[in-house]
């Protein structure tokens, strides 16, 4: 479709009523530093949920489509790349929809051999695993490393990358129907406990580093495990916004905690997790377990899926169906 004018998107048109598909949307013609993408695949995220209801995103520029990731190829060419960051589906059109008009910053290109409904999910959960472990945890050889939500998209990337690294790896899941997927992804033990359980079911696990998207009563279980001098880095909080941080068990183990902030990654760092995690895929080292692809036209499923917690990995949409 590559000289297309219109495509179908999925809209926000008004703060507050529900985004819908829209069949024909006009495409504005590419500007100086921007590039016409024919997608395929986009990743459905929490943001997108929070996006989707005007929680998040500017207000001001609606209607919009949604989707803050996705890959495609550039519009006339074979050329998969993925479509990510500089505010797609926040402050400008985003990847729900069967093309769009990106900034050349937000286009990352990839090698060949990558899955392209893998290529999808990763620019937001791929781009925070590695940050998460490389550029905030300091991620080495022979750390012990906890992950949180294991079973999440940030958890099954933060396995498998730990493990490659050489870190020894725990994961933890809310639910029995994901401790074998985590497994077999690599992590040395997987436990099955919710917040209260935690410490007791890990007593003598004492993790370097803890991967955090929970928050809640997680973050002080993290830091009644974690290790003298060890690092926790949290970047969400799905289990609870306030966290009730055991102040003097904090500062007596010397631990650091270090908030991952996605919408404010640079460029550079955002071209540089995925082109590592690329690399991993097209080599067979990494995967990205996509636990379903959902027709564009069936996004309210996605979402749904997502809010009920039932997904293994990503759920991801098949934006030409």
């Amino acid at each position: 479709m590559s000289d297309a004018a219109v495509t179908r998107a999925v809209r926000l048109a008004v703060a507050g009523e529900p985004p819908r598909l829209v069949e024909k949307v006009e495409l504005p013609a590419p500007g100086d530093g921007e590039l016409l993408v024919d997608l395929d695949y986009a990743g459905v995220n929490p943001i997108d949920t929070y996006a989707a209801t005007g929680m998040v995103g500017d207000l001001a520029r609606l209607p919009r489509t949604l989707g803050v990731e996705g890959t495609g190829v550039l519009a006339g060419t074979d050329t998969r790349v993925v479509v990510t960051g500089a505010g797609t589906g926040l402050v400008r059109d985003g990847t729900w929809a069967g093309a769009v008009v990106a900034p050349r910053g937000a286009v990352v290109e990839l090698p060949a051999g990558v899955d392209p409904a893998e290529a999808g999910a990763i620019g937001v959960a791929a781009v925070t695993a590695y940050d998460a472990l490389h550029v905030l945890g300091g991620l080495r050889t022979g750390d012990q490393v906890l992950v949180l939500g294991a079973g999440g998209g940030v958890g099954v990337l933060a396995v498998q990358l730990a493990k490659l690294a050489g870190a020894s790896v725990v994961g933890q899941v809310g639910s029995p129907a994901k401790a074998d997927a985590v497994a077999a992804l690599g992590a040395d033990r997987v436990v099955v406990a919710d917040a209260a359980r935690l410490v007791a079911e890990l007593d003598e696990f004492q993790p370097t580093l803890v991967i955090d998207p929970l928050g809640g009563a997680f973050t002080p279980a993290a830091v009644e495990l974690a290790a003298v001098s060890g690092r926790i880095v949290i970047l969400g909080v799905s289990a609870g916004e306030n966290v009730p941080l055991p102040g003097r068990t904090f500062y007596r183990k010397g631990l650091s905690l270090l908030g991952y902030a996605g919408l404010v990654v640079t460029r550079e760092r955002r071209a540089t997790a995925i082109q590592a995690v690329a690399a991993g895929l097209a080599a067979g080292t990494l995967r990205i377990p996509v636990d379903e692809v959902v027709p564009l036209g069936r996004f309210e499923d996605a979402i749904r899926r997502l809010r009920d917690r039932s997904v293994f990995g990503k759920v991801v949409l098949a934006t030409q169906e």
